[in-house]
């Protein structure tokens, strides 16, 4: 009672109240009469810190909630795609009934992604160029988020859709659009000796539906590409989206094969049709954008079954790069040569090895 009468001494013989939570807190923080000069230095530091933390934080916490609201818009979009579940039946010559709703709100829809067990399950738009549904969401508003958006040099109508189908989304940092594809990649790295490979194993099977047909792809490949020449080779993996011969079929697929992280037990050949989903990633250094990630699926053919054996998949321990990833991350470790089995490219034959000087692996 005694310690308590000293701390809060008595005032006309009543013990005067204790100060309340907020006015202790506030008396902590603002400069008070009373207070010395270091606690006022003290108190102004934490004032400026504090404003410098809001001022950094706010436009974050700002950009978190911009992403959960696009994705909020997304999922009430995915409610309105209902597809009847056949896959791989055919090409339709009228627009299938599923895309009905979707083209009312949105007439440059193309298509429907979904990965199943992820958050891949988005309408594909197709604009008149490569950059509008980069801040544009499903409805035409502004959005950081933007819209998965096919390229549109594409072709895709009643009639025939392009050879290689490239299909662009941003990966977000809240998880959503196109950052989960980032999981293919990341678990051909999560041991050092031997590698899950768990995403790939879980979803060996993409599914997108274009207006005129259901179907399921397969993926084949996934490989990191560069943007920028000052770091290195620049390879065009969206660039091609139809194939002038076998022949140029054939040096495509070597092409991203060699730069593929993974080989699978998936085959490809010349008439197939690719899929390439691309989206930005930063496997090294967070300040650097340049790198882009790309998952590569043929279509799966007629009365072929979605079987894969992910068992059979492995890590390519020889990946193409480019130059800045020699320099700095392999410490000068260069690229010389194809590691990629090519009896899975079905349209390569003896004589194309023989021209290429390649020698075809015995089991």
């Amino acid at each position: 009672m005694v310690a308590y009468m000293n701390k809060y001494p008595r005032k006309n013989g009543t013990a005067t109240k204790k100060p309340g939570f907020f006015k202790r807190l506030i008396k902590g923080i603002i400069p008070w009469k009373g207070d010395g000069a270091s606690v006022i230095v003290r108190k102004v530091i934490f004032i400026i810190a504090l404003i410098v933390f809001i001022a950094t934080a706010a436009p974050l916490v700002f950009d978190v909630y911009l992403m959960y609201r696009d994705e909020w818009r997304s999922k009430g979009i995915s409610d309105i795609y209902i597809p009847n579940g056949q896959t791989n039946e055919g090409r339709s010559k009228e627009i299938l009934p599923a895309f009905k709703e979707l083209l009312e709100i949105n007439p440059e829809t193309v298509g429907y992604i979904r990965i199943e067990g992820t958050k891949i399950d988005y309408p594909v738009v197709k604009g008149k160029d490569n950059d509008y549904y980069l801040d544009h969401d499903f409805y035409g508003e502004e959005s950081k988020s933007g819209t998965i958006m096919m390229d549109y040099r594409c072709e895709m109508n009643s009639e025939r859709n392009s050879s290689n189908m490239v299909l662009y989304g941003h990966n977000m940092g809240v998880g959503t659009f196109f950052a989960g594809l980032g999981e293919y990649w990341r678990t051909l790295y999560d041991s050092y000796d031997t590698p899950s490979i768990s995403f790939y194993k879980e979803h060996p099977v993409i599914i997108f539906d274009t207006l005129y047909e259901q179907a399921k792809w397969k993926v084949f490949a996934v490989g990191l590409y560069n943007t920028e020449e000052r770091y290195g080779e620049v390879f065009n993996y969206t660039g091609k989206h139809d194939f002038a011969s076998r022949e140029d079929f054939n040096d495509y697929i070597i092409n991203i094969m060699d730069r593929s992280d993974i080989f699978t037990d998936v085959d490809i050949e010349y008439g197939d049709e690719i899929l390439t989903l691309s989206t930005c990633i930063w496997p090294w250094r967070s300040d650097m954008d340049n790198v882009r990630l790309a998952v590569f699926a043929r279509k799966i053919r007629s009365g072929e079954s979605e079987y894969v054996d992910v068992e059979k998949a492995e890590k390519n321990t020889y990946v193409k790069r480019w130059k800045w990833v020699y320099d700095y991350i392999s410490d000068g470790y260069d690229w010389a040569q194809s590691n990629w089995d090519r009896r899975k490219l079905l349209s390569y034959t003896e004589e194309d090895a023989e021209k290429d000087g390649y020698t075809f692996k015995e089991d």
